[in-house]
């Protein structure tokens, strides 16, 4: 008798313990996928970005190549 109640106690906590972990497992996965998500927007954000600066420092050199050609030329 003891016996058996001790394999049912047994049983019923592993049980418990097995639906808690795959709750918390649910849980994790959850919140990891939201990480994700939100990592690539922030990528797309700083490509985005990473370009207008790009754009940015080209028009810069550009400008600046040619005063310096024009000064260059100025002292020929």
């Amino acid at each position: 008798m003891l016996l058996t109640i001790a394999a049912w106690l047994v049983a019923t906590l592993f049980g418990m313990l097995t639906a808690l972990v795959g709750w918390t497992g649910n849980k994790v996965v959850g919140k990891l996928d939201d990480v994700v998500k939100k990592l690539g927007e922030v990528s797309a954000e700083l490509h985005e970005r990473i370009n207008g600066l790009d754009r940015r420092v080209t028009v810069v050199e550009t400008r600046c190549g040619a005063q310096h050609n024009a000064r260059r030329l100025d002292q020929q």
